[in-house]
């Protein structure tokens, strides 16, 4: 993983320096929503873009972990607690199992005969 890390960063590096190189000189006018600014350099202005989306791409995904971290804990706590219950249900013995389900029954015939 690590070096895919870095073979990807290599490129990108690679890449802006071939663009910085080329469009050093470019000057260009550039609007962003009622601002104008005008002569700024294409490279520094190509720079503070990829700066700008990656600040907004870290947000993001910053905001969606902690989302799934919650998430997590929540899960945590509801696989915590149904794996008490199993272990209640293993330990219960199986007569009074038996003996509650007829007590149900019973009350479900008295509710029906009350009707």
């Amino acid at each position: 993983m690590t070096f895919l890390v870095a073979l990807i960063s290599g490129i990108i590096i690679i890449i802006g320096i071939i663009i910085g190189t080329q469009n050093g000189n470019t000057l260009v006018t550039f609007y962003l929503l009622k601002w104008r600014f005008e002569d700024i350099s294409l490279t520094l202005l190509l720079i503070e873009s990829l700066l700008g989306g990656i600040v907004i791409a870290v947000i993001i995904a910053g905001i969606n972990q902690i989302k799934l971290r919650l998430q997590m804990h929540s899960l945590i706590k509801e696989n915590k607690s149904l794996g008490k219950e199993i272990k209640a249900l293993k330990n219960m013995p199986f007569e009074e199992e038996e003996e509650r389900e007829e007590e149900i029954v019973e009350k479900e015939e008295k509710e029906e005969v009350l009707e």
